[in-house]
Formats: C-alpha cells, structure tokens, sequence
C-alpha cells in the first residue's frame, strides 16, 4: 500500500501509517503496531530533567508534508527520519522546560501559541507560509489541546479556551486533571492522544475513566470521529500521537 505525508499537520485524510510518539510505554506501541502504524521515537531532550524530555511535542513539530523542526538539543533519530522521507530543521537554540519552543498547537491555517517562548526560527517558517498566528499565555499549546478536526479542539486550559471562541473555533473545555504525568500533579489532553485516522482519536487509556468521557466522546462524535483507547491504564500524557505520514487511497 502507497505511503504519502499528511499535509495538513494533524489531521490525516485517511488511515496513518506512521506516527511520532514516545516508545517508553510498551503496550501503548504494541497496540499502534498491531493497528498497522509504524511509529519513530521522537528521541530525548538534554538539559530537561522531567519525563517531558522523551515527549514528540517538544523534540519535534510538523510542520507539513515531509518538513520537521527538530530541537536543537534532542536525540532525536535524524537518520531513521531522514530514511523516511523527512527533511529536517534544528532550532537554532535549545528546547528547554521554561521554553518549549516546538510546544505549539497547529490546526490548519491556524496556530495557537505562547509567542514568547515559540522558536523564533519556526514561527518565521510558519508566517511566510501565511499561517495566523493565535497568541496564548499558554506556552504548552500543543500539550494542551487535543485536535478532533480542522476547526474543533478540546482543552483544559481557560486561555485557550477563551481564544478558540474569540476566534471561531469550536471548542469544548473539560475538566484539568485526571490523565497522569510522571513527576506532575496531573498531565493535558493533548499530549494523551491523537487522530490515526480522519475519523478516529486515539487515547493513550481508557478515555471512560475521565469525568467528562461522554461530553468527549459527543462532541467528537459531532464531526464523525470515534475514540478509541490504545491501553487499559488510566489516560498517560505520553506527549501526543503525531501522524505524519498515511496510506493513499488508490
């Protein structure tokens, strides 16, 4: 079956081959593999001593087709990458817990960011290429926003709550908490899921075991997406399921 890239970051067109996501929790990539996606580590980032050090939203952002930023002081695997197709982009400085440079929220023409602590290198990429870009004092946009469709995300977080509906964004705000995240008091919807399909959300756990499963569940269910969960354990901020690559149809 043919491979192309996604074009559009996060949101495939049809079933995902390949993801980005950390390998660190066996039964959450075993499952990816049995699903038939292929998955690459996104690696791990030097001078951050958290376990956001091995998450794909802050070693790399897609940015479209086969172009990657990669942080500069990630380990990430640049050859088995660049065997797949992907051409890659170093920030000129390092990713670190207090700037997460990559940690940004794209969803079309749109991208939700703290533009304080955004990559000043990508933020140029992404305005020559005419994206809007939407500020938030949230500098863990991507972490805390997880993409159901073109113009529909979820969040937590009540500034990028309110500048979804500022701007036409549709938006449904759960309660925080209730998704673990080693070393933290809890983790972000973002980073515990992602679409491997056009019309399938995947969920690091059991998605039921949140308070607001069902309002979820609705709410992506407005736009023909089901979820699904890839383990049995409570929700994981793993640091997101990154689809960059998906089958074409023939």
């Amino acid at each position: 079956m043919r491979e192309s890239f996604i074009l559009s970051p996060n949101l495939p067109q049809n079933r995902v081959s390949l993801v980005l996501v950390s390998c660190r929790i066996k039964e959450i990539t075993d499952e990816l593999a049995r699903l038939g996606i292929k998955y690459i580590d996104p690696g791990c980032l030097s001078g951050i001593s958290g376990s956001e050090r091995f998450h794909a939203d802050m070693n790399i952002c897609h940015i479209r087709t086969n172009k990657l930023f990669c942080a500069q002081n990630s380990s990430v695997h640049g050859s088995e990458l660049q065997n797949a197709g992907f051409e890659l982009i170093h920030t000129d400085t390092p990713v670190t817990a207090r700037k997460p440079g990559l940690n940004i929220c794209m969803i079309g023409k749109n991208v939700l960011c703290d533009t304080k602590t955004a990559d000043p290198k990508l933020m140029s990429v992404l305005k020559s290429e005419g994206k809007t870009i939407l500020h938030t004092n949230q500098m863990y946009a991507r972490c805390s926003t997880a993409i159901a469709a073109e113009n529909a995300v979820m969040t937590s977080d009540p500034s990028i709550y309110e500048l979804c509906r500022k701007n036409g964004i549709d938006v449904l705000r759960i309660a925080p908490g209730y998704i673990t995240l080693d070393g933290y008091a809890y983790g972000f919807i973002g980073g515990c899921c992602g679409l491997i399909s056009k019309d399938t959300l995947a969920f690091s756990g059991r998605l039921n075991r949140h308070p607001d499963c069902e309002n979820i569940r609705s709410f992506a269910g407005n736009y023909g997406i089901k979820t699904i969960s890839l383990s049995d354990a409570p929700l994981c901020d793993i640091g997101g399921i990154l689809p960059v690559k998906e089958f074409s149809v023939e």
